[in-house]
């Protein structure tokens, strides 16, 4: 890992959110106004779907058909779910209607208050799988509601300056920026599978520090490019093998330091870099997936400055500690 550097094509989330605003505005009007499809089905074509002119047909004698593709069954969704087997977000609220059933919730109606009686819903709420279609979703659900206007006093489409000034996308916003901690969130350590040793000597914590450091990947000396340009340079020309290589790194070095010995006044630290190691690995798998959902890749993004940071007060506070302990 190395110190992120400050770069002319740094990324914002806002410039993309607003981007992707302006996109499903004049998409959902364009769409609306051309009469093949009606209003609700335009939740739908903005989450990517084809339009199309159909009758979805649901089978709730057929165990195995899900008409919307939306991890319930045609049968569960009328018989147990009272959901819209033709529609994957019955209620309009970013999540499809599987992942609200196995997170606990109904699909059927919005939040709050919406947990399924008898089950113990996830808390927080797990995010939506995909932020991007999440956005739109909600979106599209203001489109054809009519609480926000598609248009200004000129009577043209609205700028993505325009429509940042609305409370109801503001906060959609925020929540997006928000949502980085729980994306990202390291995975939880067992303090049992941590092998600890009583000796705080100083050849003990060298010997630490030393098992440590090897674990930590190592660039190619010649390439110069730090990791926040490879991830624009991946981006931008769909390559993500280099990238591959770093995440396979970042996986091999968390395994790793889940094998070293450590002291008992060092845990605290080592618990530190698992943590980070570990989020970096989900933030490498987001940046990834940039092509399908690329809010959270924006978010991943900007986590991994952080992310960054936090590293390199790892590395000041470990050489202290040696310093302090020789």
């Amino acid at each position: 890992m190395q110190p992120t550097k400050n770069h002319s094509r740094k990324i914002s989330l806002l410039v993309a959110i607003l981007i992707l605003l302006t996109g499903v505005f004049l998409g959902g009007y364009l769409v609306l106004k051309s009469g093949k499809v009606s209003a609700g089905q335009l939740d739908d074509i903005l989450k990517g779907a084809p339009i199309v002119t159909e009758t979805c047909e649901p089978n709730a004698s057929d165990p195995d058909k899900d008409s919307d593709n939306d991890g319930l069954k045609d049968w569960q969704e009328i018989q147990a779910y009272r959901s819209d087997p033709c529609k994957p977000d019955t209620d309009g609220d970013g999540y499809l209607d599987g992942e609200e059933v196995a997170s606990g919730y109904d699909p059927a109606k919005k939040a709050p208050g919406d947990e399924l009686p008898g089950t113990l819903p996830k808390t927080p709420r797990p995010l939506p799988a995909n932020l991007t279609k999440a956005l739109s979703s909600a979106l599209a659900q203001q489109i054809v509601s009519g609480k926000i206007d598609s248009f200004n006093q000129q009577g043209q489409i609205l700028s993505a300056d325009e429509l940042a000034k609305y409370p109801a996308i503001q906060q959609t916003v925020q929540q997006l920026m928000s949502a980085g901690d729980q994306l990202f969130a390291p995975e939880p350590i067992d303090a049992d599978r941590i092998k600890t040793t009583p000796d705080n000597s100083a050849t003990s914590i060298q010997n630490y520090a030393k098992a440590a450091a090897n674990a930590i990947p190592i660039t190619d000396s010649s390439d110069e490019e730090a990791e926040a340009s490879m991830f624009l340079s991946a981006i931008d020309n769909n390559d993500f093998s280099k990238l591959d290589l770093y995440l396979k790194d970042y996986q091999t070095a968390y395994q790793k330091l889940q094998e070293i010995i450590v002291p008992d006044d060092l845990v605290n630290l080592h618990k530190e870099q698992l943590n980070i190691f570990s989020s970096m690995i989900r933030i490498y798998e987001a940046i990834k997936d940039s092509g399908d959902d690329p809010l959270k890749t924006n978010l991943a993004l900007q986590k991994y400055q952080k992310l960054s940071m936090q590293f390199g007060d790892w590395m000041q506070k470990l050489g202290q500690f040696i310093d302090e302990h020789q």
